[in-house]
């Protein structure tokens, strides 16, 4: 829920959306590896624009996929086609499915198409994935809905905010993992009414540079 009125809510709302946005780009990143993962993209036949309709569906698909692969987990995000054409729903979804021929797959999603995307080069697939998150957001059928579906138990972020001995947490990490030789994958800006002016920066350890 998104409180105040004009600019002020308009405010909330963006704050609402970075929050919403780095809590889904933190989770993909925990949890695939574009070495193993695929990213897909599915599209249905019929123009479904309900969103509660469209998620029966894609929760059956998740119900087949678990069946036929146990250790299947995903995140997926919502997203409308063109207002001006369709305004159809469809989905992107990371998953950590093995080879799978992508027309096997489209019969097991058989509601329509579905696409593959390579991800293998992807320097950050948690950054990958929210750009898919675009003004969509604020349609109206996603009011009151959640923006993404994703597995149960899939591994959260562990966050530390301070240090009880009053040691520069931040220098510690930077010193220990040699953070200063490395260009950040991902950075953001933006205020926080409690902690003021919060900068982020995600880092690849993988990378030489």
């Amino acid at each position: 829920v998104v409180k105040g009125e004009g600019k002020d809510k308009e405010e909330n709302y963006k704050r609402y959306q970075q929050i919403r946005r780095d809590a889904i780009r933190r989770l993909v990143t925990m949890n695939f590896d574009k070495e193993v993962s695929k990213f897909i993209t599915l599209t249905f036949r019929d123009n479904i624009k309900d969103v509660k309709i469209a998620n029966k569906h894609f929760d059956r698909f998740v119900k087949r996929l678990k069946r036929k692969f146990p250790e299947f987990k995903y995140v997926a995000v919502i997203e409308f086609q063109d207002k001006n054409k369709r305004g159809a729903v469809h989905y992107h979804m990371i998953a950590n499915l093995p080879y799978i021929k992508s027309s096997d797959l489209q019969t097991i999603w058989s509601y329509g198409f579905i696409k593959i995307n390579a991800i293998d080069k992807v320097d950050n697939i948690g950054a990958y994935v929210i750009k898919y998150m675009t003004k969509d957001q604020a349609d109206p059928r996603l009011q009151g809905l959640k923006a993404y579906n994703c597995s149960q138990g899939l591994k959260r972020p562990t966050e530390i905010t301070t240090w009880k001995d009053g040691t520069d947490l931040t220098k510690m990490l930077f010193d220990k993992l040699s953070l200063k030789e490395k260009t950040p994958v991902y950075s953001a800006k933006y205020t926080s009414e409690h902690a003021g002016q919060i900068i982020y920066r995600q880092y690849n350890l993988t990378r030489s540079e």
